[in-house]
């Protein structure tokens, strides 16, 4: 049938667009500023220190940090008490009596028990040696996971150079462990695939960024990794109960809804900049509190559909594990900027797409706009939601690579037609 007469014929295979890459990304410039960034941040947190406004006072008794509330949870946890982790007065106590009365700010534990199987190693050292301890163990396996992705020595030096690293280390708080478990059981998904169900299970410490993990291993009919994160979130449920008894589990609950309640729900007095979400944006753009649960839901379903999508396809698998990791970010409604540490492994797979087949045009622009923009964050003391504009454009750009993809596959198999009628 001619075309004329409205025959249907097979469009021209897309060809991928190679722009020229810019100095700015020489492997040695890279690295050039990488790490001189990070000179610039140690040596802040040295002034800090000295000034008496990080770690310890000029008195030498510990300023208060999010670490606090971890260690002393690991300390009690490591002597027999984990139920009094739970019990908001006696955590509030246990803080006070380290930093000083009136210095404590959380009350309450909101994570679960089996996130105290890790923390209690921690208790067996002093706060400062702990703290330490805490940041550069997990500092080292979240870069450990990046470069092993990206297998690029300027990988390091940008993982170093991340502003929401910084919040991190400054807060002692636990992003360097999501990105760490994020990125490992992304890294091991694809070969070894019960392994990669360890961390996924690892991930239930907190659940919020593991919501959208099962139904991408349902999709890609992933079912040895599933049936791998279910045996071991049982296992470390078992083992938390032998280690500190069932009481922190009847717990949990109520110290869960407080949290739920005095940050997203009922509290009109929250910093709204703080939480890097759809949820917090909307909150801190003053726009109500249905509107932001209407956002957040459309970003959270929106995404899941997306994700069945791309994980049912012949997308390249890093580009699937990009998009997994930059959704599980967007998903969840509480998220602040130590949170956004992990952000850098949906950056790695993104990278290690890039570097295999290219860079699109514009791409390279906007990868440097999002870096710029960090360090809103960063400058704001973590109190712009700037965040989540950045981690959904990061979105945008996967997903640019991914649906090129799967045109260009489509094409190459005579799938992609066009009629002329």
């Amino acid at each position: 049938m001619s075309e004329a007469s409205g025959g249907v014929r097979v469009a021209p295979e897309p060809r991928l667009e190679r722009a020229r890459l810019l100095g700015i990304f020489a492997s040695w410039r890279l690295q050039a500023y990488g790490y001189t960034l990070a000179a610039f941040y140690l040596a802040c947190l040295v002034y800090v220190y000295w000034l008496g406004a990080w770690l310890v006072n000029p008195s030498g008794v510990p300023v208060y940090h999010d670490f606090t509330n971890i260690w002393v949870a690991g300390t009690q946890a490591l002597h027999g008490n984990a139920a009094a982790v739970y019990d908001q007065a006696a955590q509030m106590k246990a803080q006070e009596a380290l930093v000083g009365a009136g210095h404590a700010v959380f009350s309450n534990w909101p994570y679960p028990p089996i996130y105290l199987l890790f923390l209690a190693p921690l208790g067996a050292l002093s706060y400062v040696p702990a703290f330490i301890t805490w940041q550069l163990v997990t500092l080292l396996g979240c870069v450990l996971a990046v470069y092993v992705i990206v297998q690029r020595r300027e990988a390091i030096a940008l993982v170093l150079a991340s502003p929401f690293a910084i919040c991190n280390i400054l807060t002692g708080q636990s992003g360097f462990v999501t990105a760490m478990l994020l990125g490992a059981s992304l890294l091991f998904l694809k070969n070894r695939p019960v392994l990669a169900g360890v961390f996924i299970g690892c991930l239930v410490y907190k659940p919020q960024f593991g919501i959208l993990l099962p139904l991408a291993l349902v999709a890609a009919s992933e079912w040895r990794a599933f049936v791998s994160a279910a045996v071991t979130v049982l296992i470390l449920t078992g083992a938390s109960i032998l280690a500190f008894g069932s009481g922190p589990w009847v717990a949990f609950p109520e110290q869960l809804v407080a949290q739920a309640i005095g940050t997203v729900f009922g509290n009109t007095s929250n910093e709204w900049g703080y939480f890097q979400t759809v949820y917090g944006l909307i909150r801190y753009l003053d726009l109500g509190p249905a509107l932001a649960w209407l956002a957040q839901g459309l970003a959270t379903s929106g995404t899941a559909v997306i994700l069945w999508f791309v994980w049912r396809s012949s997308v390249r698998y890093a580009l699937k594990a990009a998009a997994l990791s930059a959704a599980a970010l967007i998903a969840t409604p509480y998220a602040y900027g130590y949170d956004l540490t992990a952000i850098v492994i949906p950056f790695a797979f993104l990278a290690s797409d890039q570097l295999d087949r290219g860079m699109l045009k514009g791409e390279q622009t906007i990868m440097l706009g999002l870096f710029a923009a960090s360090f809103s964050v960063l400058l704001a003391a973590g109190r712009s939601p700037i965040g989540v504009l950045i981690t959904l454009m990061l979105f945008y750009l996967i997903l640019r690579r991914a649906f090129g993809d799967l045109r260009r596959f489509a094409a190459g198999h005579g799938l992609l037609c066009t009629s002329d009628a």
